[in-house]
């Protein structure tokens, strides 16, 4: 059941990368260009709050000079569980969203609700 779920959540992210293009408007993926990929799992009390948060801080990224793409995925299987999916132009993006008053603001509004896991990606091929 873990595999299928982790092939389920594995093929959303194949899709929303090779999508990528439709949805950049054009901005070139180049060497500099960051992936994250961050799994959140939310204490099932805290479900509504999180979510609102994550509503906000999706909002707000998006708008960001340096964000090509964000979206957040909930799992079919476990709907405490969120995939966020995000493309960066570059670090200096990711640091500028990291200390961002919207990401602030998520991240104290998550602490003690849900843990995190995250990793940044480069394309390969």
């Amino acid at each position: 059941m873990k595999k299928l779920i982790k092939q389920g959540v594995l093929f959303s992210i194949f899709c929303s990368l090779f999508l990528l293009g439709s949805f950049t408007d054009n901005q070139a993926v180049n060497d500099e260009t960051l992936t994250i990929v961050a799994t959140v799992t939310v204490k099932q009390e805290y479900r509504d709050d999180v979510l609102k948060a994550i509503k906000i801080v999706v909002d707000a990224t998006r708008k960001e000079q340096g964000n090509i793409f964000y979206d957040v995925f909930e799992d079919v299987k476990n709907p405490l569980k969120f995939v966020f999916i995000e493309t960066w132009k570059s670090q200096e993006a990711i640091d500028s969203h990291n200390k961002s008053a919207h990401f602030n603001n998520f991240v104290r509004a998550m602490e003690g609700k849900a843990t995190l896991e995250a990793s940044t990606l480069r394309q390969r091929f």
